[in-house]
């Protein structure tokens, strides 16, 4: 499964350029999630075939394959521009004052900010940050996910029930709280009551890790700080947005993994549970983990039709993250479409964002007159 991720290397690359070029200018690879505004986007079908949703542009050259998007250099070529090498130094000379003033300020948007920002030593210091946070801001929903997503990562010593019912109470129609409830619920060894939270997760209709929250909290805050309302400051935005922490599915596949056919009920409930992370449109992470249990269960039940949809899905999916890869490389060299892309992952999620990279990528890959790799800030 890691390998099929790393195919979307280039696309956190980009997210993550900010702080790579700071650096040495080398660039990395990691996986990224975001997600939608409240309102829960079409989810994708069983056999996750993803359609272009986002079409902003003339009508795609149909059955274009990645094969045939022209394929660009790195990314690190583009620091050969000079307007986009000089719009990083600036932000790189100057990123630590903003820090700093954001962890003054006192407002509610400017504490939420500076908790995704300056970071704490431990996992354990910041989860006290998010619970006293949502103790100050008790309708946050979006500190109330974090603190969730933080405490699946930790123990109950840390985490007590009396603060992650505080925490889900806020939000219980979300989908992704119930999922967090549920990881946390199987760390701790609790079966029985994470399977119930699971089937919360699995009955909720709406799904919001609210990262166009988190990605506006922490803009907004930086340009209150003083950092110029340029393209390096949004791409420095999701270059924080890269180091957040992801969703641990150790836990539910590690469950699924060890539960046999003797076990129908709860084999039920992970086949289920794949289902409903698959149709989340949650991010790539989410729907590779949801495909990966789908398919050991499948085995499990010797399921050749099901098996048979699943690696038809697997398939969709690989050819989706290879043409991700291959597009954000050439797209990122276009400052329109750059801001265009990162407003899509403010206020559509990741995987629309994605879905317009590669529809840009194949009109410029069939159109021969232009050069597609031409660098154009």
């Amino acid at each position: 499964m890691k390998q099929k991720l790393m195919l979307v290397g280039t696309a956190l690359l980009a997210v993550a350029l900010i702080f790579i070029f700071n650096e040495n200018k080398t660039p990395t690879e990691n996986v990224m999630q975001t997600k939608t505004n409240d309102v829960q986007q079409p989810s994708t079908s069983q056999n996750a075939q993803y359609t272009q949703t986002i079409n902003h542009t003339d009508s795609i050259p149909p059955n274009i394959s990645p094969h045939e998007i022209v394929r660009c250099n790195g990314i690190a070529e583009m620091f050969t521009d000079p307007i986009i090498e000089d719009s990083f130094n600036r932000y790189s000379a100057n990123k630590d004052i903003f820090f700093d003033n954001i962890k003054q300020q006192q407002t509610q948007q400017s504490r939420i900010a500076s908790a995704f920002i300056n970071k704490n030593k431990s996992i354990e210091d910041d989860i006290e940050n998010f619970d006293e946070l949502l103790q100050t801001y008790p309708s946050n929903k979006l500190i109330a996910f974090n603190l969730m997503l933080h405490c699946s990562y930790s123990t109950e010593k840390v985490c007590d029930d009396v603060m992650m019912q505080r925490a889900l109470d806020i939000d219980t129609e979300n989908g992704a709280l119930w999922l967090q409830m549920a990881l946390y619920q199987l760390k701790a060894g609790n079966i029985e009551r994470a399977q119930m939270s699971l089937m919360q997760f699995i009955q909720s209709q709406r799904y919001n890790e609210y990262s166009g929250d988190y990605l506006s909290t922490v803009d907004l805050a930086l340009k209150e700080a003083g950092a110029n309302d340029d393209l390096s400051l949004k791409v420095a935005v999701l270059g924080i947005t890269a180091t957040r922490y992801k969703t641990n599915f150790a836990p539910l596949v590690k469950l699924c993994k060890k539960t046999d056919t003797d076990n129908a009920a709860l084999l039920n409930i992970c086949l289920q549970t794949s289902e409903r992370l698959i149709e989340s449109k949650g991010g790539l992470l989410t729907n590779e983990v949801g495909l990966s249990i789908q398919n050991n269960v499948l085995e499990k039940y010797d399921d050749s039709e099901g098996l048979a949809n699943n690696a038809s899905a697997q398939k969709a999916f690989d050819t989706f993250n290879e043409e991700a890869n291959i597009a954000m490389n050439m797209v990122l060299r276009n400052r329109k479409k750059t801001e265009y892309w990162l407003s899509l992952n403010r206020d559509y999620g990741e995987l629309a964002a994605l879905e317009y990279m590669i529809d840009q990528a194949k009109q410029i890959s069939a159109n021969n007159q232009q050069d597609p790799c031409t660098i154009n800030w």
